[in-house]
């Protein structure tokens, strides 16, 4: 299966939640974010679609969401979409998508409610071993 890497700026709908798992606590950080899109209708009245998706950061990185990211923070991230699926109780079938983060950076909202084009200069890889989000100028298309 092939594996869809998300980049975007999402808000965070809820302060994070850090959880430590199995027997080495590994910590594991959850956060809901909202992805807005903003389009013209038919009669040319601009409208917001807004969708919401659980995000999720592993090990140091996790540990740094918790101690950063607040209800309200744009978050710009990076990672994979994942797809889970089980059966209800009484045989119901269902799925829901979730990010599975590599990376995040804050990001800052200018006076008009928008996302600054910049964020942080850091991303959080910086602080730890990994290398940081490469630029757009990277990406061949």
């Amino acid at each position: 299966m092939a594996e869809l890497t998300i980049f975007g700026v999402g808000v965070a709908t809820a302060d994070p939640e850090l959880r430590h798992v199995g027997q080495r606590s590994v910590s594991i950080c959850t956060v809901n974010l909202a992805f807005n899109r903003n389009y013209q209708d038919n009669n040319e009245q601009w409208q917001t679609e807004s969708c919401f998706v659980r995000a999720q950061i592993w090990g140091n990185r996790a540990e740094k969401m918790a101690e950063l990211v607040k209800k309200g923070q744009p978050i710009y991230v990076c990672g994979y979409l994942k797809q889970d699926s089980w059966s209800t109780n009484d045989g119901q079938k269902r799925i829901a998508y979730s990010i599975s983060l590599k990376d995040f950076q804050l990001c800052e909202r200018n006076s008009q409610k928008q996302f600054n084009n910049q964020c942080e200069s850091k991303s959080v890889s910086s602080l730890h071993d990994s290398p940081p989000i490469e630029a757009d100028d990277a990406i061949p298309f």
